[in-house]
This record gives structure tokens, C-alpha cells and sequence, in this order.
């Protein structure tokens, strides 16, 4: 038991940190720690683990099909996936919707705060530019926090 709870944990922290550099594999990395953390009552996680499978694939995949340029940036993802960890912890202590919402708004605000650093100001918030890119950094960044959420409230049973 303690074994696969550390286990979970090095990689729930590995994705984590993943999404703070431009990685495709951050959310797989965390959904591996996922099926580790249910790995003694997977019949009661069928519906979690679907779940966030589906939303894994559906992210790398998507990884995968945007440009070089955009797939390799850097900017602003410091504050996307910083701000969708602090808002995914934030809304963990309310619940797992909470949980959900809370990586969204914060994976939002952190691209906004971005945008309106000198650094940022070439993403022209508000326009089809930012949001674009939101969504390629920013969704990953929320599926890989909720994951490792899901994941640690499993864990704390």
C-alpha cells in the first residue's frame, strides 16, 4: 500500500511539474500516478478512470496536431498552468466539480495575467491569438491538475 501511494505520488508530481514545461506526455504522466492511486479498488474508479482516459487522449492527441512553434512555446506557461494548480487545489477543498472549475478559472486568469505583462502583450488579449493559445496550454494544464485532484482524493481515503 505505502509503495504504490509513493508511486502514485512521484508520478502525480512528475506530471505536475511536466506542465510547467512544453511536454506532451504531462497529463499521461499523471494519469499513470491516477491508475496507481486506484490500483486496489479499480472496480469503484471504472467511471474516473474512463473518464480521464478519454480526456488524456483526447489532449495528447490534440498535442500532436498543433504547429511546432505553438507546441514547443514557453510563454505564459508558468502563469496558465500555475494559476490552474492553485485554482484546481483551491476548488479540491470544496469538491470534485469544484475541483474542475477552479483549473478552468484558473488556467484563465493566469493566460489574462500573462497577456497583460510587457512579455505578453503580443498575445493581444482579447482576441482570436490569446484564446487560441489558451486553449493549447491551457487545457492541457487543466486535465493534468484535475487528474492529479482526482488522484490525491483517492489516495486519501
Amino acid at each position: 500500500m505505502i509503495y504504490q501511494t509513493v508511486t502514485s505520488l512521484i508520478f502525480l508530481f512528475a506530471g505536475t511539474i511536466s506542465s510547467f514545461i512544453p511536454n506532451r506526455y504531462a497529463a499521461i504522466i499523471a494519469y499513470a500516478g491516477l491508475i496507481v492511486a486506484c490500483h486496489d479498488e479499480y472496480t469503484l474508479h471504472i467511471p474516473t478512470i474512463v473518464f480521464w482516459g478519454i480526456a488524456t487522449a483526447i489532449v495528447t492527441v490534440l498535442s500532436f496536431i498543433l504547429p511546432e512553434k505553438i507546441a514547443s512555446s514557453r510563454r505564459g506557461l508558468g502563469y496558465i498552468a500555475g494559476a490552474a494548480l492553485a485554482g484546481s487545489m483551491t476548488g479540491l477543498l470544496v469538491s470534485h466539480a469544484w475541483l474542475i472549475i477552479g483549473a478552468v478559472a484558473g488556467a484563465l486568469l493566469g493566460g489574462i495575467a500573462y497577456s497583460k505583462t510587457p512579455a505578453g502583450q503580443i498575445m493581444g488579449f482579447p482576441s482570436y491569438k490569446f484564446f487560441n493559445y489558451l486553449c493549447a496550454k491551457g487545457l492541457p494544464a487543466v486535465i493534468t491538475m484535475c487528474i492529479a485532484g482526482t488522484a490525491l482524493t483517492i489516495i486519501n481515503k
